[in-house]
């Protein structure tokens, strides 16, 4: 038996790569009496982005329990919550997500019923991160934009995470979800991937991907579909999502080509739409970056001329209720409404 390490021993280091991970760990942390103070949590995917980092962390032994453990009991409400509020990723000077996510569970393990009550200071960082994911899901379904693809679907590799520096270490991992990324679906989804209809690139600041893929599943049903983020991609074939971490180098470099080549008739015809309804007169600068957060404008169709059409708005374009362009087109002129 390894025994929980005291005060003054040194803190147990556990790395953990999504919520499934964390999961387990903690359970055997928790029935060896573990307190949060003595473990330094470390995230994995941060750490598979340093070329140097120590792979056989990921093999750190867990303490043991020295007597029989007893069962950690979570209310069904406080683990969705918990599992929302880890695909929070947390910024410079915010708490690592594993180790407040511990401490939760540890205080609710314990007795303390209150620990995920937003007027707690756990509970309330528990709630914010939840309503941040939540509204980076939004984002995600609101401002991704599909593609054709620009490659040759024949000769485009799709194979690519075994090729991708820290990927083959990932294949043959369950997720929280319970997927496996391993070997054997990635041969048998080549095809499928390689005839995608559609391809997008996107840039979630939170782990919100699965959340994005199944919305446009949904929606698109057997249409085909790719979508590459900077930590991860999926590929919807019709009839499954297949996830890959990290993602795979081809799928990233077919998601930018298609995005920088993106001129199609489709698109065109969504920037007209765009110029032909924005209302110059209606223009609150605050309001619309509070909507449409100002990082993803270089991933819309009409991304590039929200800034011309504003600097218009602000020199003489307020008095009118249209974009002046439209004005210019052929058409019917109607009267000023009566007063």
């Amino acid at each position: 038996m390894t025994p929980a390490p005291s005060a003054s021993a040194m803190p147990w280091v556990v790395p953990a790569a999504d919520f499934g991970q964390w999961r387990d760990a903690a359970r055997r942390l928790l029935q060896a009496g573990v307190p949060p103070a003595a473990v330094v949590w470390e995230d994995a995917r941060e750490r598979q982005e340093d070329l140097f980092a120590d792979t056989t962390a990921d093999a750190i032994r867990l303490p043991e329990p020295s007597v029989a453990p007893a069962p950690v009991r979570i209310g069904r409400e406080d683990l969705a919550l918990l599992e929302r509020a880890s695909r929070y990723r947390s910024g410079g000077g915010e708490q690592n997500r594993w180790a407040l996510l511990y401490r939760v569970i540890w205080r609710l393990h314990h007795g303390e019923r209150d620990a995920t009550h937003a007027a707690d200071s756990d509970g309330r960082a528990l709630h914010q991160r939840r309503h941040a994911v939540k509204r980076e899901a939004h984002h995600m379904h609101a401002f991704l934009r599909f593609y054709r693809d620009a490659t040759d679907a024949d000769t485009a590799d799709t194979r690519g995470a075994q090729d991708t520096p820290g990927g083959e270490g990932l294949h043959g991992r369950e997720d929280c979800l319970g997927r496996r990324d391993d070997r054997d679906r990635e041969k048998d989804l080549k095809v499928e991937e390689s005839q995608a209809s559609f391809i997008a690139w996107f840039e979630p600041a939170h782990d919100v991907l699965d959340l994005g893929a199944e919305h446009f599943a949904d929606r698109l049903g057997g249409n085909a579909f790719l979508i590459a983020t900077p930590r991860g991609g999926v590929a919807w074939d019709g009839q499954r999502l297949d996830y890959r971490t990290p993602c795979p180098a081809a799928w990233a470099t077919r998601a930018r080509a298609a995005q920088a080549v993106g001129a199609d008739d489709q698109h065109a015809l969504w920037r007209t739409y765009f110029v032909s309804t924005f209302n110059p007169a209606r223009l609150n600068h605050r309001v619309m970056t509070q909507h449409m957060p100002q990082r993803f404008w270089r991933h819309l169709s009409e991304g590039d001329l929200i800034p011309a059409l504003e600097a218009r708005a602000r020199h003489g374009g307020r008095r009118l209720a249209q974009e002046a362009s439209v004005g210019e087109r052929k058409g019917k002129t109607l009267p000023p409404a009566r007063r």
